[in-house]
């Protein structure tokens, strides 16, 4: 049986992803984690038939996220899903909370939909940028009877920047080259 990737990382370009958790009225089983890269960035995306007609469903994901082998660090969460409510009153949401290395909360950001209004993505400042960072998603799904919430898809993505130091090295390298063609002329 599946485990959420049965205790192994996920490698999506420069960033890792371990330690993935699930608590709440689904399972494990229930839940397929997969890499992505949208608008060159890395990240998972969370899938699965999670649905509510009647019964709230509610669970939890947990997992970190770190850079590997690259010179830049994380600046920003980005979150997006499809949730949708149809014939009647119901929520989808997911609601995030984003911890640095030091176990820091660096945020919270929220994505949902009723039957008449939804905000289906959000972004995160991470400030300053971080080498590692925890996550925790509540994810709701709720409709009273007749209606239907619906989630398919939650992505998580990754903005970064390069680490101050190698900006700086960047920058001295190329003040010299700049000094160096100044001298040849």
């Amino acid at each position: 049986m599946v485990n959420l990737t049965n205790n192994q990382t996920i490698i999506v370009g420069d960033k890792a992803f371990t330690d993935f958790s699930i608590s709440g009225d689904y399972q494990a089983s229930q839940v397929n984690v997969t890499p992505i890269l949208e608008g060159g960035n890395f990240g998972i995306r969370f899938s699965g038939a999670l649905f509510s007609g009647g019964t709230p469903m509610d669970f939890n994901l947990g997992y970190q996220v770190s850079v590997t082998n690259s010179p830049n660090l994380i600046s920003a969460a980005n979150l997006l899903f499809n949730g949708q409510v149809t014939f009647g009153v119901g929520v989808a949401q997911v609601v995030e909370q984003v911890f640095t290395n030091n176990n820091q909360l660096a945020g919270q950001m929220q994505v949902f939909a009723s039957a008449t209004t939804n905000q289906l993505s959000a972004s995160l400042p991470i400030t300053p940028p971080q080498p590692l960072l925890t996550l925790s998603k509540d994810v709701l799904i709720s409709a009273e009877l007749r209606a239907f919430a619906t989630i398919s898809t939650i992505d998580q993505t990754f903005t970064q920047v390069p680490e101050p130091s190698a900006l700086a090295l960047a920058a001295a390298g190329f003040a010299g080259l700049v000094l160096l063609r100044r001298r040849r002329h």
